[in-house]
């Protein structure tokens, strides 16, 4: 068994509760943020310097005591390994505090937790109870989530103006879905199509003259609406549409341009251009298609080219 999920079954960690199960005196047992934190920074420094006799004296005695030594230096190993791979999270709205209870008609137990949100699926949670107060763990838990929970945010910087240089580009992909109808032969597929590379076959597909022409229409800046994203775009069932990706000479972020084609369909009207930092994570764009008159005009000039010899084997 993963040693990280067995000391998880040994140590105090319980379910999420519904207001409903809430007693009203819930707020005399939030323990302070600030004093767990402080115990949480010993926790992660002493992974860090792979000192697990440290590490496990920081949980309770009652809980320390079911703990063995292999355990604890296997759960050290397997944590400072995911803080190699993955920074630990220094954002004050990637650490955040919660309240867990759990209970029936006569007991009720308050377990405070400090969560610290990864920006890949993990999140690293730390347990305290009120009666060993805030300077001893009651438990540990690495679980694995998807981004969309809402609390992961991006470090990359919003992006100030829409201004790209199509000779910059160093990567680029373009998708094309036909929608409820798909009849067109596509190479092996029928119905969508997508080419993607470097920036030699841009050139060679004829696609980067329409891309110029779309970013100098960019280039205005005009948006309706930016937001966090941090799940996968809701295009809607059976869209019509062009996409098209690209990333920057020296830029951290990848850009994405989503083109609607129908009416009735989700972002009609609108172009969602969306700055990425993963797939699912960074800032969402909305624009409005009467803003850039000249991109609405160059998107289905695509699917004019002869691009048989540029399309994926398998988009």
């Amino acid at each position: 068994m993963n040693v990280l999920k067995h000391i998880i079954l040994i140590l105090i960690i319980f379910a999420g509760y519904t207001k409903a199960q809430t007693p009203d005196n819930f707020k005399s047992e939030i323990l302070s943020e600030d004093e767990m934190l402080i115990t949480t920074g010993k926790a992660l420094q002493l992974i860090q310097e792979n000192k697990p006799a440290d590490f496990k004296n920081l949980f309770a005695p009652d809980i320390r005591k079911t703990i063995t030594d292999s355990q604890i230096v296997q759960l050290t190993e397997q944590l400072n390994s995911l803080f190699k791979n993955e920074k630990i999270p220094t954002d004050k709205r990637d650490i955040l505090p919660s309240l867990q209870v759990t209970g029936n008609n006569k007991d009720t137990l308050f377990v405070n937790n400090i969560n610290y949100n990864f920006k890949s699926s993990k999140t690293l949670i730390f347990s305290f109870l009120k009666k060993y107060g805030t300077k001893e763990l009651a438990g540990v838990h690495l679980k694995n989530k998807p981004l969309n929970t809402g609390n992961h945010r991006p470090n990359l910087k919003q992006i100030e103006d829409f201004k790209f240089n199509v000779d910059d580009i160093t990567w680029f992909r373009i998708y094309y879905d036909e929608g409820p109808n798909k009849i067109t032969k596509f190479k092996n597929e029928t119905g969508y199509f997508a080419i993607q590379g470097d920036s030699e076959k841009l050139e060679k597909s004829g696609i980067k003259p329409i891309l110029k022409n779309i970013f100098s229409d960019l280039a205005q800046s005009k948006y309706e609406s930016v937001d966090i994203f941090n799940d996968s775009l809701k295009r809607g069932e059976d869209p019509k549409f062009i996409q098209i990706e690209f990333s920057l000479k020296g830029e951290p972020y990848l850009i994405s341009l989503y083109f609607p084609l129908l009416d009735h369909q989700n972002y009609s009207g609108k172009i969602v251009l969306m700055e990425k930092e993963y797939q699912n994570l960074g800032y969402q764009f909305i624009l409005n298609q009467s803003d850039y008159l000249n991109m609405v005009k160059e998107f289905p000039k695509i699917l004019d080219l002869k691009l048989d010899n540029f399309y994926e084997d398998k988009p």
